[in-house]
Order: C-alpha cells, then sequence, then structure tokens
C-alpha cells in the first residue's frame, strides 16, 4: 500500500523490508534504491520484533494498520518511518507513531508523514481517533502532535515505567480542520 504526501511516499514495510534493516539499514537502502540517512534507524531494536510479528501474522502488512517506511521520491532516500500500533480497537480507535532520521529533523517530514497517516486512518469508517503518545515535555514532538490537530488528553505510564503524554485527535475534527484549511 502507498500513501501519497506532498513530498513523501509512504510505503508499506513488508517482510524484505524488515529483514534488510534487520541486517543492516544500507541492506535496505540497496534494495529500494535509496540513501538511508546517517543515524536511521533510532531504535534498531524493535525491527527484529516487528519482523517476527509480520512472519507470524504476514497479512498484517496488506491490513493497512501497519507500518510505513517515508520515502523522498525525488531525491530518492528514505525520511523516516511510523505506522500504527495495530487495528483500530472496538471503540474505533488507532494509535500512530513515527521516527525521522536525525538528520532531517526540523524540516517537516514528521509533521507531513503524521498528516498522511491520520488522513488515512479517517478514510476508514471503523474509525473514530487517532492517538498518539510522546515524552511528558514540551518539544519538537509535542509541537508536531499539536500542528496535525492532536489535543493532549492526559497520561499514561510507559512500558520503561515514564510518565508519557497521551494526544488525541477524533476523525471528525481532523476532516473538519482539513475542510477548513487549517491544516
Amino acid at each position: 500500500m502507498l500513501i501519497h504526501t506532498p513530498r513523501l511516499r509512504l510505503m508499506t514495510m513488508e517482510q524484505e523490508h524488515l529483514a534488510e534493516i534487520v541486517r543492516g539499514p544500507d541492506a535496505l537502502g540497496d534494495l529500494l534504491g535509496v540513501s538511508i540517512p546517517q543515524g536511521w534507524p533510532e531504535y534498531p531494536a524493535a525491527y527484529p520484533y516487528a519482523l517476527a510479528l509480520l512472519e507470524k501474522e504476514p497479512l498484517r502488512s496488506s491490513s493497512g494498520w501497519w507500518l510505513y517506511l517515508f520515502v523522498d521520491p525525488w531525491h530518492k532516500a528514505l525520511v523516516g518511518c511510523g505506522g500504527f500500533k495495530d487495528e483500530p480497537d472496538k471503540s474505533g480507535v488507532v494509535e500512530i507513531g513515527y521516527e525521522i532520521a536525525p538528520a532531517l529533523q526540523s524540516q517537516g517530514f514528521a509533521e507531513e508523514a503524521m498528516r498522511g497517516l491520520i488522513n488515512y486512518a479517517c478514510t476508514r469508517p471503523e474509525v473514530c481517533a487517532i492517538d498518539a503518545y510522546s515524552r511528558a515535555r514540551h518539544g519538537a514532538r509535542s509541537k508536531i502532535l499539536q500542528a496535525v490537530g492532536m489535543t493532549r488528553i492526559g497520561e499514561a505510564l510507559a512500558p520503561d515505567s515514564s510518565i508519557v503524554w497521551h494526544w488525541r485527535v477524533t476523525s471528525d475534527e481532523f476532516v473538519s480542520a482539513r475542510s477548513a484549511g487549517m491544516e
């Protein structure tokens, strides 16, 4: 699956992509024909887990509720990745996240990719809200989440026992803001 934004193509991360990332990010670059920025991935330990999950549930990547590689097709470069933690829960909430290569941060790629993911989620009738989490501090991630229309709705405990901020935008809020030209 491919999600188009003005400067990026968000392409579904398949088993072969994950296997190459686990082998070494440059192998992914060779496979895709793109450059891999220095410092990516920031969280390499996550990829063997994602590969194992996809090997166990191969249809996950075709569901739309999976991970995406963020590719700049004009510069033939990987910018980062992100996507959905899982399919929407029974109440219609889906969680998103992302990482942008350190050398490419502060160039609007995170906001653009998040808008692409949220827009995709809002086209699905089973989704009523999109959630994200950030460290409990005012920083770049908080600004990006606010810029895409998310509101901080509380705090949560992360797996490492740290406090994180919980953010949300409903599908109706996002679509209304987009229609009003506020995105």
